[in-house]
């Protein structure tokens, strides 16, 4: 049976997500994450994505962007394509390193992309990866970019709509 076709077009805002192999850790060590991370702010300047969240937990990554250009089937290929061959290089193995498609849901702008963003940044918590005490500091949610004491982000991570 055929894959339903994404629906794409300038300006959309999606919630994408991808799961580890088998359900298996993508991002079991820190240098995993942070390659991960490296290679998807690539993407994103590739393809002139906005951001406005993200969150990596051990098995799945959550992301919110914003395509100024109907680009996301190119931008995730790209993304996955690149990923798969830096994860086999390095650990020496072959095949792909997540469970698959990415799934991609078209999101209002407005009160529900702001509570999408919300959750997302609320998910380590919810993964059990942090305590909520702990949250603000969690290095692999965008959260951090944009709370109190925040750094210099990214120039794709954007908070406007």
């Amino acid at each position: 049976m055929a894959r339903k076709p994404r629906i794409e077009f300038a300006g959309a805002v999606y919630h994408a997500r991808n799961r580890g192999n088998y359900r298996g850790d993508l991002f079991a060590t820190a240098g995993a994450a942070l390659a991960f991370v490296t290679c998807r702010g690539e993407a994103c300047e590739r393809m002139l994505w906005h951001v406005h969240a993200d969150c990596l937990v051990r098995n799945h990554d959550h992301l919110v962007l914003q395509k100024p250009r109907g680009n996301l089937v190119a931008g995730v290929y790209w993304l996955q394509r690149t990923l798969g061959n830096r994860f086999n290089r390095y650990r020496g193995e072959l095949g792909r390193e997540s469970q698959g498609r990415s799934q991609a849901i078209v999101v209002e702008p407005g009160v529900h992309l702001a509570c999408l963003v919300g959750d997302i940044d609320l998910n380590a918590v919810w993964a059990r990866l942090v305590e909520l005490e702990q949250w603000e500091p969690f290095r692999w949610s965008s959260y951090r970019a944009f709370g109190p004491g925040a750094d210099e982000r990214a120039v794709w991570l954007s908070c406007e709509d």
